[in-house]
């Protein structure tokens, strides 16, 4: 009867604020991107675009979701998660989504972001035969067209200063089919072929996952990820580190072998793993064998090779690019052992890995190479650990490399109260420590040389206020690319201020500021007997990059939904003038219900590239566009979702770029195009089932 009156209460409310706003729409995933991404320094990666769709084509079921699973969507605090689970255990299943609003913390702007990523599975329903799988299982086949109308330089005929062409044409094609139950089993494949390649499967990618088959919690044959941990020795999933989210992304979660579905070229693991489950062990243990892309070279006089570079783009469209494609193999055996008690609130384990490669990795004798990885095996091993006491997590993990080198995180999640939580974490990676599948919380784009503190704050003001932010402290003790010093050092902040009226009306200032220590060129003037000269000669000084956001989002009603932002930013080096630069972008978007139109229009003025402004852009389903606005000039874009019937969805989409001014061309090297403007025109079809 509780259980009943509390469903009953739920809908009752659920309705009176307008039950459709908690639809799995793409405009949720929309908001949620830009929201949670603010406006990066520099960028972001396919790949963490990638890995949050992964999140919404599987929602996870709230019955039987584990805690792990659901902090790693980064979207509930410490005390929401407690009270999610202690509302499960002590009220039962939850009957429908609806139940959401009747747990203790759990308000709307939170439920909104929530539901597309969940969904409740009340019936108990359990897969007895692979026939059951199939009838209710989901599967999709995917197909993309993308171009640029103008001709690049790389597609015209060589001429006497070049003779270097891209071999393909300048189609860039993408195939993906899947099949899925959630907890029970996955299978497909992705093809890709990028502008310029020649060959239409020049990547596949392909997995076949089978899920909670008795013991057996886990196998997963062809390309998966693996995450244990903090990602010391291997990531995957989704994953922001510092951003708008201040928070929640500090830690990352325990979440085992993913398959990996994105036509990224790299960075995955090509063969099995299988995960055997026995009482509150996890036992895991994984093989790989892939053909990495590489830069090779010969020893002076001999025909032995060895490898100067990994190539992780992805590309292959001139001889040279061509010629580093599958050039280097890699075998990766490695296992993970993981505790967790009856209670979960302890969680720790092991990950050894052992990586060996075809021939030796050798760097350019640079000083900031010193103490990079050299040879042909690393060996890592590393541990972890993760223990909850009320609503704080205490967190880390542990490694060494093979050459003794250590790489170390710990940290803290904690709700002080229901309007405030807080995070601190403590990086140390050593100027030696290798880890090749890293991707823990820090500065570099890799884990290795630095260390820093990092603390991030969110507070609840009142119904309509909130705010947050984060400072972060960040000290390299060796040479880096392109910084001729040792050591060097650095800090970066960001705070922002939400104002949500109600849940038509959102609108945030978000200002952040990073300072680094880099090269930079200066003239300086010396005597030559006795005459004056000068020259320019490269120093290391500290530079600051300051930026300001402001975005508004207006629902006025459920057809049409406006947005406006704008962001500034300025650049400069100690002792030089500073460069700035803007843009303002103006979308709209309507809902007709059959049909959906997304468009911008789109105003930008840099003075360099170091003043360029990342705006994300609404895509076709699945795909990814977040594009620096630099230069002078305009952008717009026309999106257009057809939905033909109950299994088949249509998108077509135009941009176009226009610089302003003096430009007379677009683009540099074999991208540059011989006009002012660059036009992209895509085409996607999805067949659902």
């Amino acid at each position: 009867m509780k259980k009943i009156l509390l469903l009953t209460l739920s809908i009752v409310v659920y309705t009176q604020i307008n039950a459709q706003e908690l639809s799995t729409q793409e405009s949720n995933i929309r908001n949620l991107i830009q929201e949670i991404l603010g406006n990066p320094v520099d960028g972001v990666s396919e790949e963490l675009f990638e890995s949050l769709y992964q999140n919404y084509l599987n929602p996870l079921d709230l019955n039987t979701v584990s805690r792990q699973e659901l902090a790693s969507l980064y979207l509930l605090s410490e005390k929401q998660l407690n009270a999610f689970f202690t509302y499960r255990e002590n009220v039962g299943k939850l009957l429908s989504i609806y139940e959401l609003q009747a747990i203790p913390d759990f308000d709307l702007p939170t439920i909104y972001k929530f539901i597309p990523f969940v969904r409740v599975n009340a019936d108990g329903f359990s897969i007895k035969t692979f026939q059951n799988s199939l009838q209710k299982a989901n599967q999709y086949f995917l197909l993309r067209y993308t171009q640029y109308l103008e001709t690049k330089k790389g597609f015209t005929e060589p001429d006497a200063r070049s003779k270097v062409r891209y071999e393909g044409s300048p189609m860039k094609l993408y195939a993906r089919y899947k099949i899925a139950l959630p907890k029970d089993f996955s299978a497909g494949f992705t093809i890709e072929k990028d502008e310029g390649e020649s060959q239409i499967t020049d990547f596949t990618s392909f997995h076949f996952q089978v899920q909670n088959k008795g013991h057996w919690k886990n196998i997963t044959l062809g390309d998966y990820q693996l995450q244990f941990g903090q990602g010391l020795i291997s990531a995957a999933g989704f994953y922001l580190g510092k951003g708008a989210e201040t928070v929640l992304t500090t830690r990352r979660n325990h979440l085992g072998a993913r398959p990996y579905t994105s036509v990224m070229e790299s960075n995955f693991f090509r063969g099995g793993t299988a995960t055997y489950q026995i009482h509150s062990f996890d036992f895991t243990a994984f093989y790989s064998r892939i053909k990495r892309d590489a830069n090779l070279e010969t020893y002076p006089n001999t025909d032995v090779a060895f490898v100067t570079s990994l190539q992780t783009s992805g590309l292959h469209r001139t001889p040279s690019e061509i010629a580093d494609k599958a050039s280097l193999r890699e075998e990766n055996v490695g296992v993970n052992i993981s505790y967790h008690n009856k209670s979960n609130t302890l969680q720790t384990g092991i990950t050894l890995l052992q990586t060996n490669f075809s021939l030796p990795l050798i760097k350019a004798d640079k000083a900031y190479n010193q103490f990079e990885f050299s040879g042909k095996e690393n060996f890592l091993a590393g541990l972890h650990w993760s223990y909850h006491f009320q609503n704080y997590n205490l967190f880390g993990e542990i490694a060494r490399s093979e050459s003794g080198g250590v790489g170390a995180v710990t940290g803290i999640l904690a709700s002080l109260s229901k309007q405030t939580d807080i995070s601190l974490m403590l990086r140390n990676y050593d100027k030696n420590f290798h880890s090749f599948y890293a991707n823990g919380f820090s500065e570099n784009s890799r884990n290795i040389n630095e260390r820093g503190v990092y603390t991030g704050i969110k507070h609840t003001i009142n119904r309509k206020w909130s705010a947050s932010a984060y400072f972060d402290y960040f000290y390299f003790p060796w040479y880096r690319y392109l910084v001729d010093k040792q050591p060097t050092k650095g800090f970066d902040y960001l705070g922002r201020l939400t104002f949500q009226p109600s849940k038509k009306l959102q609108a945030y200032l978000q200002i952040r500021q990073e300072n680094k220590e880099e090269n930079t060129k200066i003239t300086e003037t010396y005597l030559d007997k006795g005459k004056e000269k000068t020259r320019e000669i490269t120093v290391v000084r500290e530079r600051t990059k300051r930026a300001l956001l402001v975005n508004v989002n207006y629902k006025l009603s459920k057809t049409w939904e406006f947005q406006t932002r704008a962001s500034a930013s300025t650049f400069q080096f100690d002792g030089q003038a500073f460069t700035k630069g803007f843009a303002i972008a103006q979308d709209v978007n309507a809902d007709f219900g059959r049909i959906a139109l997304s468009s911008r229009i789109a105003f930008f003025k840099t003075d360099d590239y170091d003043n360029r402004q990342y705006f994300y852009e609404q895509d076709v389903l699945y795909a990814f566009s977040f594009p620096a606005y630099y230069e002078h000039g305009f952008r717009h874009y026309l999106l257009a979702k057809y939905k033909i019937n109950r299994n088949v969805d249509a998108w077509i989409r135009w941009a176009r770029t226009d610089l302003l001014g003096d430009a007379l061309t677009f683009g540099s090297g074999l991208d540059e195009i011989s006009a002012p403007h660059r036009s992209e025109v895509k085409v996607q079809l999805r067949l659902h089932f």
